[in-house]
C-alpha cells in the first residue's frame, strides 16, 4: 500500500474517533456540536498534520499563537473563526508552494 492511502486510511479513521469522542463529550456537557465546529477541527488537525509531515514543526508556535488571537475580543466586523481559518488556509498554501518550488528546483538539477 503507498503512502497516501495509508495516511488518508489514518487520517479517516482518526477523525471519525474524535468526531464520536466529542460528540460523547458534548452530550454530557449539554452543549451542542455544530457541524462547523466539526469541520474547523478537522481543518486543524489537517493543518498541523501537513506542517509536522513536511518538516515544519514551528507551525505549532503559530498555531497557538492563532488560536490566542482569535479568543481576544475585539469590536471588529471580521469573525474570530474566518481570521483564524483565512489564516491557517494562507499559511498551508505558503508551505506548498514551498514545497512545490523546492521540488521543482530539485528536478531541475
Amino acid at each position: 500500500m503507498n503512502f497516501g492511502l495509508i495516511f488518508i486510511f489514518v487520517i479517516i479513521i482518526a477523525e471519525l474517533i474524535s468526531i464520536l469522542f466529542f460528540w460523547l463529550l458534548a452530550k454530557y456537557n449539554k452543549d451542542k456540536i455544530s457541524l462547523a465546529s466539526v469541520l474547523k477541527g478537522i481543518l486543524e488537525r489537517a493543518f498541523i498534520c501537513f506542517s509536522l509531515l513536511v518538516g515544519y514543526p514551528h507551525v505549532l508556535t503559530l498555531f497557538a499563537a492563532l488560536k490566542i488571537a482569535t479568543r481576544i475580543k475585539d469590536e471588529s466586523k471580521i469573525s474570530n473563526d474566518y481570521y483564524f481559518i483565512g489564516n491557517l488556509v494562507s499559511v498551508s498554501l505558503a508551505i506548498l508552494y514551498t514545497l512545490l518550488i523546492e521540488q521543482n528546483i530539485l528536478l531541475t538539477e
